[in-house]
């Protein structure tokens, strides 16, 4: 059933939290939330012919060139939670500067800086 692979795939990405039902996604489409769950990541996130991670760094490659800060905000998390090392992440931003631009880059840095702050910030009170 791909609602139940996308819901898994999806908290595999973002955390127990993201299947739930709610949030502004769900409260303004159900409908729509369902397409990206059942598609988005129970179709095509869940197609066993590229793994998570290299989906994940492509993902994060498109959101940068795009200059799609809130998603890539998104996906920098689920990044993270799939263990990607924050070295990475900044390299692939790095990367990018030279095929989506400079100000992207930037805009992306600041985005990885924001999220890798809050992600270090949650790990030390879970450590504590």
């Amino acid at each position: 059933d791909r609602i139940a692979k996308g819901k898994a795939k999806m908290v595999e990405l973002f955390g127990p939290r993201a299947a739930e039902p709610g949030g502004a996604l769900f409260e303004m489409s159900p409908e729509f939330s369902n397409l990206v769950q059942e598609v988005v990541f129970g179709a095509v996130w869940s197609d066993p012919t590229l793994d998570t991670r290299l989906r994940s760094f492509i993902t994060m490659s498109a959101l940068i060139a795009l200059d799609r800060q809130p998603e890539l905000r998104i996906h920098f998390r689920g990044a993270l939670n799939l263990g990607i090392p924050k070295k990475q992440i900044i390299a692939l931003i790095s990367h990018l500067a030279f095929y989506g631009g400079m100000p992207v880059a930037v805009n992306s840095l600041r985005t990885a800086k924001e999220v890798f702050e809050k992600w270090d910030a949650a790990k030390g009170k879970a450590g504590k």
